[in-house]
């Protein structure tokens, strides 16, 4: 498999699942915090396995790796937290999952940032950095929160993230060898970088 392949189908399967863990917490807002707790931790370590996974591929470009380890390791914290305290309070959910939302976002958002001349499509990486803020935000806003209010907001990001990334695996998808139009994988440069 090509290594532009590998990163539609990284894409993919991260966008894949931030929209499985929306549309449940959307369908079911009424989830006891037991049930949220689980499903948030489910996705976060998902997600938080596939950037580990990116970074390891990508671990010749430092900067960019270490990011990639940085919000990879938070996503596989924050899933091991709720699973080994899985009688969390509405109060305790909220602040893992504002403070994995808030850090995971700027880390993308500092990625996006920094290799915006290489990456090709850079908006994408934004505009789920700031979904991903913004969500963390709207928790820590409101701690007196319940669970609807939080799945309500967790899912509403999900969609939100989830759509961006299959949106842009489908571009990656679309891009076809030989043409003009770098890669976001494959640099000017001829070097790989982390996503």
């Amino acid at each position: 498999m090509t290594e532009r392949m590998k990163t539609v189908w990284l894409l993919a399967a991260r966008g894949a699942a931030a929209v499985v863990f929306g549309v449940l917490t959307l369908l079911w807002p009424q989830l006891t915090v037991l049930a949220l707790a689980w499903v948030f931790g489910a996705y976060a370590l998902v997600d938080g396995v596939m950037l580990l996974g990116t970074a390891w591929r990508h671990r010749h470009e430092r900067r960019s790796a270490a990011t990639c380890a940085a919000a990879g390791t938070l996503g596989v914290a924050a899933g091991l937290i709720t699973a080994v305290w899985p009688g969390l309070t509405a109060l305790a959910l909220l602040v893992v999952a504002g403070a994995w939302a808030i850090v995971t976002g700027c880390l993308e958002l500092w990625v996006a940032t920094r290799m915006r001349h290489e990456l090709r499509h850079a908006w994408w990486w934004r505009a789920s950095a700031a979904a991903s803020v913004a969500a963390g935000a709207l928790l820590w806003l409101r701690p007196e929160a319940g669970a609807v209010a939080i799945a309500l907001v967790l899912g509403i990001y999900a969609l939100i993230a989830g759509g961006l990334w299959l949106a842009a695996a489908w571009g990656e998808y679309r891009t076809r060898p030989g043409r003009d139009a770098r890669s976001w994988a494959e640099p000017a440069s001829g070097v790989r970088v982390a996503h």
